[in-house]
């Protein structure tokens, strides 16, 4: 006859942990624990003014005594700890969430956690810390403390761990696969993606024609511009501006070449559209017109006459509105000489 403890077993065996609610992507700002105040609640991606969620898990396949433990990791697989810490009102310890769960559902709800965020300098003492408590989820271990560049500080997942308890009573000695969120973006740097004024709205088929674009304020490691055309809502082509990060200036400026057409054989102009895209959430902001001219001798005259959204004046009135214009003189040198 099976006792107690080998049937408890068995039982674990088949358990596993499932994400009732995700957390919101974006509606968080990751805090500095020097400014000196709270750092918010994570809320769930379907959560309303009139009716707020949380991240929220269950342990599925078990019932009884479990403990679950929260941490923040890295964006990527594999998903290594990330040094930002987790802080709430309650449970909240050396950067990470421990709770004890034993409910009828089984479920855990954080309603009170937080993300207190690191500067780059302090990455490396952060993960130290994390090493001492030995929360590697993924045993992924502790080298990329002496790489701090290679982690993105803009983003987090959520990594929960459940131990259930073991033989012993108290003792939680039996781990489940950890699971982990969709990732969590610092609301502070995911602003909208917004187009402000484009030098050039049309450009030849071969591409390579310089471009600068205005814009909201963008992370230069983490945006594009993507030319595409669509006919009846099926994309047909798309292509990405030519650029470096070293060409996103100071945050609201672009310089970039167009790329080159899916085919040089069109004789009319062709109706494409230019947007800005994120590539770590594919955010993208609203789409603007934008002409792809043929090489025929009429179109030559396009391509060097190339219409404009707005004129150069404007674009560089914009620019001194926004105490730019100086740094990016060299930028338009070729513009203003005669388009």
């Amino acid at each position: 006859m099976m006792d107690g403890s080998m049937r408890g077993l068995q039982e674990q065996a088949g358990a596993y942990v499932k994400i009732l609610e995700q957390p919101a992507s974006k509606a968080l700002r990751f805090r500095y624990e020097c400014e000196g105040r709270s750092a918010g609640s994570i809320p769930g991606v379907n959560s309303t003014p009139e009716n707020k969620t949380f991240p929220t898990i269950q342990i599925v396949g078990y019932k009884g005594k479990a403990v679950v433990v929260v941490s923040c990791v890295t964006k990527d697989p594999p998903y290594r700890p990330h040094p930002h810490n987790l802080v709430g009102k309650d449970n909240c310890k050396k950067g990470v969430c421990t709770v004890e769960v034993n409910n009828e559902n089984m479920i855990a709800t954080f309603a009170n956690l937080g993300i207190q965020c690191v500067k780059k300098k302090d990455i490396e003492e952060a993960l130290k810390v994390r090493e001492e408590i030995r929360v590697d989820p993924f045993r992924t271990k502790f080298n990329h403390k002496n790489q701090p560049s290679s982690i993105d500080l803009n983003a987090v997942r959520l990594c929960f761990q459940v131990f259930l308890e073991g033989p012993t009573p108290g003792k939680f000695t039996v781990p489940l696969q950890p699971i982990t969120s969709e990732p969590i973006y610092d609301k502070k740097a995911m602003a909208d993606l917004v187009i402000c004024k484009l030098s050039h709205c049309s450009g030849s088929v071969i591409g390579g024609n310089e471009i600068i674009l205005l814009c909201e304020k963008v992370a230069k490691e983490d945006i594009s511009v993507r030319f595409f055309e669509e006919k009846d809502g099926i994309v047909v082509w798309e292509g990405f501006g030519d650029f470096t990060p070293t060409q996103v200036h100071k945050q609201v400026a672009i310089s970039f070449r167009t790329p080159r057409y899916r085919t040089l054989e069109i004789d009319q102009p062709v109706h494409a559209l230019i947007q800005l895209r994120r590539p770590s959430d594919n955010a993208t902001s609203e789409a603007l017109p934008f002409q792809i001219t043929p090489l025929d001798s009429d179109s030559d005259v396009l391509q060097r006459k190339r219409k404009k959204f707005g004129s150069d004046i404007e674009v560089l009135r914009h620019l001194q509105e926004t105490e730019q214009m100086s740094e990016l003189n060299f930028y338009w040198r070729d513009f203003i000489g005669g388009g």
